[in-house]
């Protein structure tokens, strides 16, 4: 585990390691049910003496058959794109850090044309040993979002509070339990995310993840719903 966010890997090493992986999913149901889903991940992160880097690429893709004047057509149903950075910069105890975080969001079907935010602030990790790990980080920064309702352009921004909390547990030298969970509020809405995965090693550097991710916003445009869930298998590949 080397920051926030940071992908399943079940190892701890020293300083100074370079690390990447990606994930892929899809799945094509015809019959009953016609659907395309594409799910695709990746993890960039470096620990080094006095900062640590990380880097994170998520995007979601489904397409769907439905009746158009009588005819069926396959149209998208839904599309995401989601990346965040982050930099931390380490105190004389290790744990204890100053991070700089940033994301940006695309969602269609959302109600949102985008959604970015920047924070800074604190950042500890309690503990760490070769079976588990926990830390948080929580501190202010600076949201903004475009809505695209009955054709109009609507932009709101702010000053909002970002905490987020992570923590991991290896069970043995091939599985690994995650739970990531952070938050973002201002005064009128509150956007959380929750990850939850269970990531085995199949052989090499090859394996295996299982995810339940939730995300809750109550900024959506009306009509719009504020949770979203995602179940997914997924292949794992750790580069480096």
């Amino acid at each position: 585990m080397r920051s926030l966010y940071m992908a399943d890997k079940p190892n701890y090493k020293a300083d100074e390691e370079l690390s990447m992986v990606g994930e892929f999913g899809f799945i094509f149901a015809n019959g009953n049910t016609n659907a395309s889903t594409l799910k695709a991940r990746f993890n960039a992160s470096q620990e080094l003496k006095d900062w640590e880097y990380q880097i994170t690429g998520d995007t979601f893709y489904k397409q769907s058959k439905k009746t158009v004047n009588g005819e069926s057509v396959k149209a998208t149903s839904a599309q995401k794109l989601f990346i965040s950075t982050q930099a931390d910069y380490k105190l004389l105890d290790p744990n204890n850090r100053i991070f700089v975080y940033a994301e940006y969001e695309k969602k269609r079907f959302s109600g949102f044309r985008y959604q970015a935010a920047l924070a800074t602030g604190w950042s500890s990790r309690l503990w760490r040993n070769n079976q588990s790990e926990l830390k948080y980080s929580v501190g202010p920064g600076y949201a903004l979002a475009e809505v695209e309702e009955n054709s109009k352009k609507q932009e709101y921004r702010g000053l909002i509070v970002r905490a987020a909390m992570e923590y991991k547990r290896k069970f043995s030298k091939h599985a690994t339990f995650r739970q990531f969970l952070s938050t973002e509020a201002d005064p009128d809405f509150t956007k959380t995310r929750s990850e939850t995965t269970l990531s085995t090693k199949l052989n090499g550097a090859l394996g295996m993840k299982l995810s339940f991710i939730m995300n809750h916003d109550t900024g959506v445009a009306q009509g719009r719903e504020e949770l979203d869930t995602q179940t997914a298998v997924t292949l794992v590949y750790q580069f480096f």
